[in-house]
C-alpha cells in the first residue's frame, strides 16, 4: 500500500510541465520592446514587465501589452501597451474614469501627458502616455507604484532597460492592492502563476489562483471568445486537480464535470483534461478508471495549412494564435524568443500522458509495459527541441524516477539508483531548495534505506526536512515519501533520544489538508493588507523569490565550473546570496511580532525548544497521519516516545464515527442523542492511550494536537481504565439502570486538564502571551434575526460563477432558527465588576461586528450562534463562517474566517458556543457538526483566524452545544464563576459538576467544549 500511494501523490508534483512553457527573462542582447519579459528599475522592489494578450482589443501585429508586476503585490499592479500611432488609447484605459491629461517633463523621454484615473472599485490610478511618428505608448497603473510605471514607460520609450529604484508608496486607499479589479492581471499570468504555485507544492494557493474566471465580455469578439472559454476551462480543470492533490475529491469531481460541458475541441485543452483527470484517478488510487481516461480519444493536431484546392487555409487553433498577443507567430515578427508551438505542446502533453501511463502500469505489476510506455514518454519529451526545453527538467525527473521504480521491482537495483541520482542532478541545477527536489531525494533516501545504505539514506531524509523546516514549508504532495524515515525513527524513538527528536520534527512537517487551504487564503489575505504587517510580509516573500532565483543561478554556475567551463560571476552570486539571506532574517525578525503572521506561518520548533515551555505534570501529545497510518509523539519536560496506533486511518475512522453517532446526529433533520458506546470509547482510548499509560499518570495537563478523524472527537471522553464500564454494564443490564447515567466512568477529562494545540510552534506562542490590557469584560454577540418565511436571497454568500459550484449557497433557511441569547446574558453577570455589552438581534450583523471601533476593548468575546463549517452540499467547498444577522451595505449574514481574520481584537478568550444549522443544508451527507469539525475546515478557518485577529485563547463547539437542561448555560455559569483559576481548571471543573449529574452524564453535555490555546493561563473575569 505504501508504494502505491507513493506513486500517487508524487505524480501529482509534475502535472503542470506540460504547458508551463515561458520565454526566458530579458538576455543582455534584447531590447525591451523585442522581449516576453523585461526587468523595471535596478533597484528597491522587485518589478517586471511580462507579455500579456490583448485578445480582441489587437489592431495590427505591431500592437502590444505588458503586465507589470512586483513581487510585493499579490495581483499586478498595472500595464503597458506600445500601440499604432493612430491608436487614441482607448484598448489601455477602458474601465478607468480620468481627469483630463496635463503635460509633465521625464527624463529620458520628453513631455508625457499625465491622468490621474479612478477604477470602480475605487483604486487610484495614474495614467502616462508618449506619442511618436511609430507609436502610442501607454503605462497605466496603481499610484503607489508610480516609480515603476515611469520606469517601464522610459524603458519602452528608450527601448532599453533604465536604471532606477522603484519605490512603493503606502498612502491607504491608493494602493489597496486587495481591492483591486482585474483589469491588469491577464488570465495568461494568472494561470503561469497557478502552475508556478502546482509546481512549488502549494495546491491550495494554486487552486486559488486557478479559480475560473466570470463570463465573456459583452462585445467578446468570436476569436476572443473561443480564447476566452480555453482558458476558463484550463483554469477549471486545473483548479479541480489542485483540490484532488489535497484530496478534495468531490469538489474536484464536481469540476471536472462541469469543465467538460464547457465546449473545447482543442487539441492542447483535451490533452490537459486528459492528463490532469488521469492523475486525479491516480489520487485516488482507482488504476483502471486511470488507464480507461488516458485511453480516450481526443482531436488529431490539425494541419495548419491547407492547399488541396490551391486555396491555402489556416485551421482554427492557427488562427487564433495568430489573433492573440505574445504568440509564436507574433514572436517572430517581431524577433522575440520564439515560444513552442501547438504541436510541440501536444507533443509534451502526451508524454506526460504516457508517463501517467507508466506510473499506472508500473502500479499494477505490469513491468515491461510500464517501462515501454515510460520509454516512449522520455523519447517524446527529449525530441521536441532536441530536448532544450527547460521547462520539461520536472517532467524527465519524474519519468526517470518512474523508471527507477520500474528497475527496482525487476531486480535491477544498480540501474535504479543510478537513474534516481540522474533525476536528482537534472532537477537540482535547475529547481535547487523545491519541492521537486526534495521528492527526488525522498525517493532515492528510501530506496537506499531499502537497500542496505540505511545511513547515508538517513542522512538524505535529514537534510530534506531540515531544508522543509529552515524554508517554513510542509510535506505537501511528498508525504508518503517520507514514511519509511518516520517507520525507521518510530522503531528507534523509545530508546534513542535523536531518534525521538528527529521523530518529533519530521511530525511537525506533515500538514493537513484542511490546514493548507486555510493557511494560504489567511496568507493572501495578508499579502493584499495595507498594514505595516502585510508590507513586511510581501517584502519577505520577494526576497524569498530572489534568494530562490539566485540560488538557481548559483547552481547552473556550479555546474559549469564541474563541467570545466568558466563562471566568473560565482563570487558575487555567492555574496549577493548572503545580503538577501540576512535581510530575510531581518524582516522574518521584524513579522515575528505580529499575531497575523505567527498565524500562519508554518514554524517548527525542536523537542528540547518544546520541554523549554513544558512545565512539570505537562505532557503534549501529537499526531500525524500519513498513508494508512497514525503516528504518535508524546513530548514531556524529561523524557517521551513515538509510537504507531495498532489501528490504521480506517479503522481509528470508524471509531469516531461510532462515537459521535452516539453524540449527536441529525437524520433527515432530527437530531437525537444515544446512550453512549463505551465498547467503541475503551477501544479507540487502548489504540491512542495504551501506549502512554505509564506516563500518563505523571501528567495533569495533557496539550493535545489532533490529526484525521481525531479532530472531530474530544481527547477528554476518552476513558482512562476500564473498570466504570463494566460496572456499567451491569447496572444497565442487569439492574435495569438508566442507560444515559454514565456517572462512575473514570473519563480522561476527569484527571487531566486538556488545551488543543494548532502546533507545537503555537502552543509556545499562546503560553507566551501577555495577558490583554483591555479594560472592559464581556462582549457576547448571537441570536441573529431570522429571515421570516423566503426562499431566496440574492445576497447569499456562496454561489460562485466558477464551474462545478453552482447551487454551493446556503439556503436561506439557515438563518430562520437563532440560537438564545439567554446563555449570553446569564454569561454577562459574572462581569459585572468590569463591564459587559450584549450585540444580539438586528444588531448582531457581520458588518455590525467588522465595523466596532472598540472591539479590541474586551477581554472576552462570546458568539452563540451557528457555526458553518461545512460544505452546504457534498462537492462543494467549505467556507467557515459564523452566521449573523443581515446588515446594512455589504452585509451577507456570514462572519467568514477570511474577514474575522482581519478584525482587531486584544481578547484573553473567544468563546464559539456554536450550534450547527446542516441539518437543514444535507447534513446526511455532510454528517459532521459543530466549529470543530469539517475536515480540519474550523480548527484550521475559524479557530487560527480568530488567534490571528487578537484571541489568545479560543473555547469551540465539537457539537451542537446543548440547551436540554440547560446545560450549555450551567457549563459557563460554573466556568466564569471560579476564583482564582486557570482558564483549563475552570472548564474542567465545569465539565466535572455536569458529569456528576445523573440528567448530564452524557458526554454530549459536558464534552463537547475544547480549548484550543494554553489551558494554564489564569481567567480573571472580573
Amino acid at each position: 500500500m505504501s508504494d502505491r500511494v507513493t506513486g500517487l501523490r508524487g505524480t501529482a508534483l509534475f502535472l503542470a510541465i506540460a504547458f508551463a512553457i515561458a520565454a526566458g527573462p530579458l538576455s543582455a542582447q534584447q531590447r525591451p520592446l523585442a522581449a516576453e519579459n523585461f526587468q523595471i528599475g535596478s533597484s528597491g522592489s522587485v518589478c517586471e514587465a511580462q507579455g500579456a494578450s490583448l485578445r480582441g482589443q489587437r489592431a495590427s501585429v505591431f500592437d502590444r501589452k505588458w503586465s507589470i508586476l512586483c513581487r510585493d503585490a499579490s495581483v499586478a499592479v498595472g500595464a503597458a501597451f506600445r500601440l499604432g500611432p493612430k491608436s487614441n488609447g482607448g484598448q489601455a484605459a477602458a474601465g478607468l474614469e480620468c481627469r483630463p491629461a496635463s503635460s509633465q517633463p521625464m527624463e529620458g523621454v520628453g513631455t508625457v501627458a499625465v491622468s490621474e484615473c479612478r477604477e470602480p472599485s475605487g483604486g487610484q490610478w495614474r495614467t502616462y502616455s508618449y506619442r511618436t511618428g511609430r507609436a502610442l505608448f501607454v503605462v497605466q497603473g496603481l499610484s503607489g507604484y508610480d516609480s515603476a510605471l515611469r520606469l517601464a514607460l522610459q524603458s519602452l520609450v528608450t527601448n532599453r532597460q533604465v536604471s532606477g529604484e522603484v519605490s512603493v508608496v503606502r498612502t491607504g486607499t491608493d494602493v489597496t492592492i486587495a481591492n483591486s479589479d482585474a483589469r491588469a492581471s491577464d488570465p495568461e499570468a494568472i494561470i503561469g502563476q497557478g502552475y508556478r504555485r502546482n509546481n512549488a507544492g502549494d495546491y491550495a494557493q494554486a487552486a486559488e489562483l486557478f479559480d475560473p474566471v466570470g463570463g465573456l465580455p459583452a462585445d467578446a469578439s468570436a476569436d476572443d471568445s473561443a480564447d476566452l472559454v480555453r482558458r476558463r476551462h484550463e483554469m477549471a480543470i486545473n483548479r479541480a486537480l489542485q483540490l484532488s492533490n489535497l484530496r478534495e475529491f468531490a469538489q474536484a469531481a464536481r469540476i471536472f464535470a462541469a469543465a467538460r460541458e464547457i465546449a473545447s475541441n482543442d487539441p492542447i485543452q483535451t490533452r490537459l483534461s486528459r492528463n490532469f483527470e488521469a492523475i486525479d484517478a491516480l489520487n485516488r488510487a482507482d488504476l483502471d478508471a486511470g488507464l480507461s481516461i488516458l485511453a480516450r480519444p481526443v482531436p488529431p493536431l490539425a494541419v495548419a495549412l491547407a492547399s488541396d484546392d490551391r486555396q491555402v487555409r489556416i485551421d482554427p487553433a492557427t488562427a487564433r494564435s495568430l489573433n492573440t498577443g505574445g504568440t509564436a507567430a507574433n514572436a517572430a515578427i517581431m524577433g522575440q524568443e520564439v515560444r513552442l508551438t501547438i504541436p510541440e505542446r501536444a507533443r509534451i502533453i502526451d508524454a506526460q500522458g504516457d508517463q501517467i501511463r507508466g506510473t499506472f502500469l508500473r502500479l499494477q505489476g505490469k513491468l515491461d509495459e510500464a517501462r515501454a510506455a515510460l520509454q516512449r514518454a522520455e523519447s517524446d519529451a527529449l525530441a521536441v527541441r532536441q530536448g532544450r526545453v527547460v521547462s520539461i527538467v520536472r517532467l524527465r525527473s519524474q519519468i526517470l524516477s518512474e523508471q527507477a521504480a520500474v528497475a527496482e521491482a525487476q531486480g535491477k537495483r544498480g540501474e535504479a539508483e543510478q537513474l534516481l541520482r540522474t533525476a536528482q542532478t537534472l532537477v537540482e541545477t535547475q529547481y535547487p531548495d523545491s519541492v521537486s527536489l526534495n521528492s527526488i531525494r525522498a525517493r532515492l533516501a528510501g530506496f537506499l534505506l531499502r537497500n542496505g545504505k540505511a545511513e547515508e539514506g538517513r542522512s538524505t531524509y535529514r537534510g530534506i526536512v531540515e531544508n522543509i523546516a529552515g524554508n517554513r514549508g510542509a510535506l505537501v504532495g511528498m508525504s508518503n515519501l517520507i514514511l519509511p524515515y518516520i517507520e525507521l525513527l518510530v522503531g528507534e524513538a523509545n530508546h534513542n533520544p535523536a531518534a525521538l527528536a528527529d521523530l518529533f520534527k519530521a511530525s511537525q512537517l506533515v500538514e493537513r489538508p484542511g490546514a493548507a487551504d486555510s493557511l494560504t487564503q489567511l496568507a493572501r489575505q495578508l499579502q493584499s493588507g495595507n498594514s505595516e504587517a502585510a508590507d513586511l510580509f510581501r517584502n519577505s516573500l520577494a526576497l524569498s523569490r530572489d534568494i530562490e532565483r539566485n540560488r538557481i543561478r548559483i547552481a547552473q554556475a556550479n555546474a559549469a565550473l564541474a563541467a570545466g567551463l568558466a563562471a566568473p560571476q560565482l563570487s558575487e552570486l555567492n555574496q549577493t546570496q548572503q545580503r538577501l539571506g540576512a535581510a530575510q532574517l531581518q524582516v522574518l525578525n521584524r513579522l515575528a511580532a505580529y499575531q497575523q503572521f505567527r498565524s500562519i506561518s508554518r514554524d517548527t520548533i525542536g523537542i528540547d525548544a518544546l520541554r523549554g515551555v513544558l512545565r512539570p505534570g505537562e505532557g503534549y501529545l501529537k499526531l500525524a497521519q500519513l498513508g494508512d497510518g497514525v503516528y504518535a509523539v508524546l513530548v514531556t519536560p524529561q523524557g517521551g516516545k513515538g509510537w504507531r496506533l495498532d489501528k490504521n486511518v480506517g479503522e481509528v475512522t470508524a471509531l469516531v464515527n461510532a462515537l459521535r453517532d452516539s453524540i449527536s446526529v441529525s437524520v433527515n433533520g432530527v437530531r437525537s442523542t444515544f446512550p453512549f458506546d463505551l465498547d467503541s470509547d475503551a477501544k479507540l482510548s487502548q489504540t491512542l492511550l495504551g501506549p502512554m499509560r505509564a506516563e500518563l499518570g505523571g501528567i495533569k495537563h495533557l496539550i493535545f494536537e489532533p490529526d484525521g478523524a481525531m479532530m472531530q472527537l474530544p481527547i477528554n471522553l476518552l476513558v482512562s481504565d476500564q473498570a466504570g464500564i463494566a460496572a456499567y454494564h451491569r447496572r444497565v443490564e442487569q439492574q435495569g439502570g438508566d442507560e444515559y447515567d454514565l456517572r462512575g466512568i473514570a473519563w480522561l477529562g476527569r484527571d487531566h486538564n486538556v488545551s488543543t494545540a494548532l502546533s507545537a510552534a503555537s502552543f509556545r506562542d499562546a503560553r507566551q502571551a501577555p495577558a490583554s490590557p483591555a479594560k472592559r469584560g464581556y462582549l457576547g454577540l448571537g441570536e441573529n434575526q431570522p429571515l421570516g418565511p423566503v426562499t431566496s436571497l440574492a445576497a447569499v454568500r456562496g454561489a460562485s460563477s466558477s464551474p462545478g459550484e453552482e447551487g454551493c449557497d446556503w439556503p436561506v433557511a439557515t438563518w430562520n432558527n437563532p440560537i438564545s441569547a439567554s446563555e449570553l446574558r446569564d454569561a454577562a453577570g459574572s462581569f459585572t465588576g468590569s463591564g459587559s455589552r450584549l450585540l444580539v438581534d438586528a444588531d448582531f450583523s457581520d458588518s455590525a461586528v467588522m465595523g466596532m471601533p472598540d472591539l479590541a476593548d474586551f477581554r472576552v468575546i462570546h458568539f452563540a450562534t451557528h457555526g458553518l463549517t461545512n460544505a452546504p452540499r457534498e462537492g462543494c467547498p467549505a467556507r467557515p463562517a459564523l452566521l449573523t444577522s443581515f446588515g446594512p451595505g455589504a452585509s451577507d449574514g456570514l462572519l467568514r474566517f477570511d474577514e474575522i481574520f482581519n478584525l482587531h481584537m486584544d481578547a484573553d478568550m473567544i468563546i464559539l458556543s456554536a450550534c450547527d444549522t446542516a441539518s437543514q443544508a444535507g447534513e446526511d451527507a455532510t454528517r459532521e457538526a459543530g466549529v470543530l469539525t469539517g475536515g480540519g475546515q474550523a480548527l484550521d478557518g475559524l479557530v487560527r483566524a480568530f488567534i490571528a485577529a487578537g484571541g489568545r485563547q479560543v473555547i469551540a463547539s465539537h457539537w451542537p452545544a446543548p440547551d436540554d437542561y440547560n446545560a450549555t448555560g450551567r457549563l459557563f455559569g460554573r466556568f466564569f464563576g471560579g476564583h482564582g483559576e486557570t482558564t483549563g481548571a475552570a472548564l474542567q471543573a465545569a465539565q466535572i459538576a455536569l458529569m456528576d449529574d445523573p440528567e448530564t452524564s452524557h458526554p454530549f453535555y459536558w464534552a463537547g467544549f475544547a480549548l484550543i490555546g494554553d489551558g494554564s493561563r489564569a481567567l480573571v473575569p472580573n
